[in-house]
């Protein structure tokens, strides 16, 4: 990680807008290699520990990758908890290192960026530190985004809208809220293949049947978000569909759903509350 240095929560965005969400508390930016080293310190080899080895627990560790699964050099990185975030850059190989004590609920992240092209969602990945390991997450991949579909006016509530990779929403705009600073214009999705996400996006005791991510990315919405998906699982066969926090990794209470032959669809009148990572699993 690059040198980075400890600030006050805030609502307004800074670092590409990165510090969404956290106010109101306070936190302390804490990275190996942070700050500006004491004389005679290599801060390469501090991230490595002190004999050039590869880093010491607790703590997460990985490499920063794009949708082409290759390193992202320079990239910021994010792992945040209820109460404090820690971020950097990662190193030019894409290699990354927070020291976190346990036990902590961790969003290890980046920041979605609709400006880039193509277009670039949030890499998320749920991590929960029990113990004294070093906990790595191997390949954290930054997905691309579809060119999605236009929101319409309220007026037309509530709108069904292809997404993207076959994720249909149906919402209202006007119950839906954007990230201070964001803009409603679209919504996008795009499915991660299972190789790109992270163990941990599946809750234990589950089978994953799909995850996507959404955009706009952490907008919420005061009504339920219904969401149809292509699958080809059995008609009749239950499914559960949640979110992914972006401030802490926890999962959002299950939403039932049931597959028909050709996709797997929210129950009626439920849906999701949050637009981050979008996981369905099965028992």
């Amino acid at each position: 990680m690059r040198p980075s240095e400890g600030r006050a929560a805030t609502t307004e965005r800074s670092f590409g807008e990165e510090m969404r969400h956290i106010a109101p508390f306070a936190f302390l930016v804490l990275l190996a290699g942070c700050g500006t080293p004491p004389p005679g310190t290599n801060p390469t080899e501090k991230d490595a520990g002190t004999d050039g080895s590869a880093p010491m627990g607790p703590g997460i560790a990985g490499v920063l990758k794009d949708h082409a699964d290759q390193p992202i050099g320079g990239g910021k990185v994010l792992a945040c908890m209820a109460t404090i975030c820690l971020f950097g850059d990662a190193e030019p190989d894409g290699r990354f290192f927070f020291p976190i004590e346990p036990t902590a609920e961790v969003a290890v992240k980046t920041l979605p960026d609709p400006t880039a092209t193509p277009r670039k969602s949030a890499a998320l990945c749920p991590v929960r530190i029990v113990d004294d390991s070093l906990i790595d997450v191997g390949s954290l991949h930054v997905p691309s985004l579809p060119e999605g579909a236009l929101l319409g006016p309220a007026a037309a509530d509530p709108q069904t809208l292809m997404a993207g990779d076959g994720i249909a929403l149906t919402l209202r705009v006007a119950d839906l809220t954007p990230y201070l600073g964001d803009t409603l214009v679209d919504v996008a999705a795009r499915r991660i293949p299972p190789s790109q996400a992270c163990p941990w996006v599946v809750p234990a005791g589950e089978e994953l049947v799909a995850v996507y991510t959404l955009h706009p990315f952490a907008a919420v919405s005061a009504s339920p978000i219904a969401v149809r998906a292509p699958s080809d699982l059995p008609a009749g066969t239950k499914v559960r569909f949640r979110s992914i926090s972006e401030i802490d990794g926890a999962f959002s209470e299950p939403v039932p759903g049931e597959a028909d032959g050709t996709s797997v669809a929210t129950a009626p009148q439920t849906g999701l509350t949050e637009l981050t990572w979008l996981v369905i699993s099965k028992e």
